[in-house]
């Protein structure tokens, strides 16, 4: 069921008499429980688009709806309460964690009910703060503050505010970029496992294809302020279908330029556990080169891509198609521009 529906969203940034385009007709619709990402390069207009969401920005046209029960907002006509009471549902976390240094652990994290002049800590908003700190994992770290935290425990921090006010939507601005990547992971994890728990959805911008990889599973991907690609992440990411998502699949991995030689695409949908390059070499005779191999978990099943460079031989071409087929093994021929411009090293 849809929870929020963006309907042909534009958003330009206006210098003088310079016109900046940054959303130019943006669709997408989340539905309940996905984490939902959303990639491209710098530029593209992802951030603006999270901050659209939220009202941090007025679009300049289109629509966005949040599904609120029976209840569908329209969120660019909400003001006043009616808004303040819809950014509790949906919720936000930065890159820089945005904590107010001079307060611990406990009061970052009941900041936001303060700023009802109605509120008063009760025994029940105790409990609740306490469940949320043991829920982020910061059991020990209640009185500490800002600067006695690991960038790590400052992101959890974040994310036990934007849960207090029990939000629907956790919109997530490059939230592990400023973090290492065993720590970046440890917090992709917590995203993951509060989206099972609490059946909250999750939006993550990100620029790193591996944050979109490890914990979502639908993926919009932008190109020149444009959604290029859109669909379930292993869809996407086994079988790019414009040169953006190309760049970023391949990107950094790929040589593009192979002359007198074939490539061959081998996509894994659960099964890797067949020795597939030891049998090629031994019972074909030939010799392969990997160009490029990745794999990745969506929802606890292994999907993975493998392309391998052989000579242009007719006669091996022949005998590894046809023992590609005796074996039942799905593969595809791919061209050096199916895999993007960009080149680098395996």
């Amino acid at each position: 069921m849809p929870i929020l529906e963006i309907e042909n969203l534009s958003k330009s940034f206006k210098n003088g008499k310079n016109v900046t385009p940054v959303l130019d007709g943006v669709s997408l619709t989340i539905n309940k429980g996905d984490i939902f990402g959303v990639i491209g390069l710098s530029g593209e207009g992802k951030s603006t688009l999270v901050r659209c969401i939220n009202r941090l920005e007025q679009a300049d046209g289109g629509k966005i709806y949040f599904n609120d029960e029976d209840n569908k907002l329209d969120v660019g006509s909400l003001n006043g309460a009616n808004l303040r009471k819809y950014r509790k549902k949906v919720s936000m976390i930065f890159q820089d964690f945005n904590l107010l240094n001079q307060k611990n652990v406990y009061q970052n994290i009941e900041f936001p009910l303060t700023l009802d002049s109605k509120y008063k800590r009760t025994e029940a908003v105790d409990q609740r703060i306490k469940e949320i700190i043991k829920l982020v994992g910061l059991e020990a770290k209640e009185k500490s503050y800002p600067s006695q935290l690991s960038g790590g425990q400052k992101q959890r921090v974040a994310i036990a505010r934007a849960l207090i006010n029990n939000p629907k939507v956790l919109l997530c601005d490059e939230a592990t970029s400023a973090l290492d990547p065993t720590t970046a992971d440890q917090i992709l994890d917590l995203l993951k496992n509060l989206n099972k728990e609490l059946g909250l959805t999750i939006i993550i911008i990100a620029h790193q294809m591996s944050v979109i990889e490890r914990v979502c599973n639908k993926v919009a991907i932008l190109s020149d302020h444009k959604v290029v690609e859109l669909g379930e992440v292993a869809e996407v990411f086994l079988n790019p279908q414009t040169e953006a998502a190309r760049k970023l699949v391949y990107s950094g991995h790929v040589v593009t330029k192979f002359h007198d030689s074939k490539l061959i695409k081998f996509e894994f949908n659960g099964d890797t556990n067949q020795p597939l390059i030891a049998g090629i070499i031994q019972e074909c005779n030939i010799l392969v080169s990997i160009v490029y191999a990745n794999s990745w978990v969506v929802d606890d099943k292994i999907f993975g891509q493998l392309i391998i460079k052989l000579p242009y031989y007719e006669e091996d071409i022949d005998r590894l198609k046809n023992y590609l087929d005796i074996k039942g093994i799905a593969y595809k021929e791919v061209e050096n521009h199916e895999l993007g411009t960009t080149t680098g090293s395996c």
